[in-house]
């Protein structure tokens, strides 16, 4: 099986350009043989040397030095000791795959790279120079085994990690690859969907939403329609995502239409909920009691355009967060102090009025926290006898302060 460094991208270079100058680092190879080292350095600096995402890598394969180069020169390759040498623009650090030692015996010939100025990485990963080192140009993957798509690079970043990310230079376009990749080895992915541990099918498509990349989103669910019966609302495929979460929620993901909804990606929410062919199916399930903490959970983390997709295609503005705390998605706007959400819940229809278990709405958290936006809003979203009987009766059991009277200033418009 091939080991491959990654897709061809722009890094972007946050080493000094000054430093780089001044010692003209080297990348390469370096092989001993009958106790002789062979260097093959190359100026980081040198156009020829192509970029990966994160490494800068030398123009050549080790398989092509090794043929053309290393044998011709020795005698008796069984005790041979190889060593590769990438540089990681990210973090300023060269990274040495195989035999460290070996590099600081010939650090010399790699200038003063090897000194305390970097510091240098030995990879966990083994070196096998015959199959490693090779650069996977998407123009070529069709050469490629199912298995090389997820085999881990020096930097333990995969070719599947590499294709499913949004943004490329401007010479490649991934989603050309990954489209490949699904119409190649369809009924391979296929074949694993019935079980019930994550199947990479899944984990493939929840991996480009997490990434945002709904350009590919699109094309993958135009190119492969039947993949839009993943996202069925009614599917419950719980184990499958027992490896799979979302930041900040606790609870168990039912399925990827679940996965969907919490990711928060807005673009990929409107490709699936445009393409799927029973829109009014997803429409109606977002109005589900299992879909409510979806709300809270982007209430909670800020999301404003998550809530306002949401609202805008069917869902319950007074949705609470579960049977045991029947916390109303307004009273958790207000308590997070998010007034635009509030301001987008109100708009929607929401019942300001509503109160958890224990008895609390957003007007009396408004009022406990001094919070006179949230105040203006809600009292503007009810009627006025409405809003003045609750103002009457909330006005006495305010202290009179200077933090509140901004406050009491807004229920004086009521009474």
């Amino acid at each position: 099986m091939k080991s491959y460094v990654r897709f061809q991208r722009e890094p972007h270079r946050r080493y000094p350009a000054s430093r780089n100058h001044l010692i003209k680092p080297r990348i390469g190879y370096l092989y001993r043989a009958d106790g002789e080292i062979l260097a093959f350095p190359y100026l980081i600096a040198d156009e020829n040397c192509r970029d990966g995402e994160m490494l800068r890598v030398p123009p050549q394969s080790f398989v092509d030095v090794y043929y053309t180069k290393i044998l011709p020169r020795i005698k008796n390759d069984a005790e041979q000791e190889a060593a590769a040498v990438y540089f990681d623009p990210y973090s300023g650090r060269f990274i040495v795959v195989g035999t460290k030692q070996l590099y600081l015996d010939a650090k010399d010939k790699f200038g003063i790279a090897g000194t305390q100025l970097y510091l240098e990485n030995e990879s966990p990963f083994s070196f096998d120079p015959m199959t490693y080192g090779t650069l996977c140009d998407p123009d070529t993957a069709e050469n490629l085994t199912f298995d090389d798509y997820f085999v881990p690079d020096v930097m333990g970043v995969t070719i599947a990690d590499c294709m499913i990310q949004p943004t490329w230079d401007d010479r490649r376009t991934p989603w050309q690859c990954a489209l490949a990749f699904v119409s190649k080895y369809y009924d391979t992915l296929m074949k694993d969907v019935g079980c019930d541990t994550p199947d990479t099918l899944t984990t493939l498509i929840a991996s480009i939403i997490s990434c945002g990349n709904h350009v590919l989103l699109s094309r993958l669910l135009l190119a492969f329609p039947q993949l839009l019966a993943r996202f069925r609302p009614t599917l419950q495929e719980e184990n499958k995502f027992t490896e799979i979460t979302v930041d900040g929620f606790g609870e168990k993901i039912q399925n990827l239409f679940h996965y969907l909804l919490l990711s928060g990606e807005v673009d990929c929410m409107a490709v699936v909920f445009r393409l799927y062919e029973r829109p009014l199916e997803m429409r109606e399930f977002l109005r589900h009691p299992m879909f409510y903490s979806v709300g809270h959970h982007h209430v909670r983390a800020g999301n404003h355009a998550a809530v306002l997709f949401l609202l805008s295609h069917g869902f319950n503005p007074d949705a609470v967060e579960n049977a045991n705390n029947r916390t109303p998605l307004i009273l958790c706007a207000c308590r997070r102090q998010r007034p635009a959400i509030l301001e987008a819940l109100l708009s929607s229809g929401g019942d300001p009025t509503r109160r958890d278990k224990r008895g609390l709405n957003a007007i009396d958290l408004a009022a406990a926290q001094n919070d006179c936006i949230a105040m203006q809003l809600l009292l503007a979203a009810l009627d006025e006898e409405t809003a003045r009987t609750i103002v009457t009766s909330l006005a006495p059991n305010l202290p009179l302060s200077d933090d509140n009277q901004a406050m009491l200033g807004i229920l004086k418009k009521y009474l």
